[in-house]
């Protein structure tokens, strides 16, 4: 039984620029347990009903990491590799939730505080999408209406509108109610890459998070903190230029 909020991890080994990405160690665990375990302390968070869920592809190369997430309890959901669009869709309509928040396997310091206040501000605006901009990237999630997915679903999409799952979403803000969440100003630092896209993104997070004590409840404004302190640590990763979703 889901509840009307549904965490969902997008997530799959074959990551082009760094390939089983989402296995690789972090703060004494796999990068997907990191994840996981950042998401649990999100206010949203039932401990009850888990509502949380790993959707990986239904290619042979994720078997392995469909059956590691099962081994550790959490729910699965595997389909198209490419059209990423049509899985998010398919969890809508099987699992039924109110609101699915989007979010992706190579964020290990996603802001569990940042996701329940656009929650709260999703509900309370009753939006169809709610994102964020002008935070560090790779600590912020999407909030997605399932209805919409659905819906959306069966429109003539282009193949990258169905890769990249809200971009039509995004693209058509006169067919949708979209909000804007204004992050707080100690979250307001975009020159941060917090995302593991890269080797170099990846030896930043394991040295950002050993400079934290290598706890995974270490606040995110705590993160950015120690950056700012340290210019030097913030050049391994500076200069990695982000894959267009466009």
């Amino acid at each position: 039984m889901i509840n009307d909020v549904l965490f969902v991890i997008q997530a799959r080994m074959g990551s082009t620029r760094l390939p089983k990405k989402v296995m690789k160690p972090i703060g004494g665990m796999a990068l997907i347990d990191f994840i996981v375990e950042r998401v649990k302390q999100s206010d949203h968070y039932n401990h009850k009903t888990q509502n949380l869920m790993i959707a990986t592809t239904v290619e042979a190369e994720d078997d392995l990491l469909a059956h590691y997430c099962l081994s550790k309890g959490y729910k699965v959901f595997r389909g198209s590799e490419m059209d990423v669009l049509q899985r998010f869709a398919k969890i809508a309509q099987h699992f039924e939730p109110q609101i699915i928040v989007r979010l992706t396997g190579d964020n290990p310091f996603i802001d569990p505080e940042l996701l329940s206040k656009m929650l709260e501000e999703h509900k309370q605006k009753k939006a169809d999408y709610t994102y964020t901009t002008g935070t560090p990237l790779g600590i912020s999630g999407e909030m997605i209406n399932a209805t919409i997915l659905r819906e959306i679903d069966n429109f003539p999409l282009t193949q990258p509108e169905r890769e990249h799952v809200t971009l039509y979403i995004r693209k058509h803000p006169e067919q949708f109610q979209l909000q804007l969440f204004t992050p707080p100003k100690e979250l307001a630092y975009p020159a941060y890459r917090f995302t593991i896209d890269t080797e170099e993104d990846y030896v930043f997070a394991t040295r950002l998070l050993e400079k934290a004590g290598g706890s995974n409840a270490v606040p995110t404004a705590e993160l950015i903190t120690i950056c700012e302190q340290d210019p030097d640590m913030v050049r391994l990763n500076q200069f990695v230029k982000q894959k267009d979703a466009e």
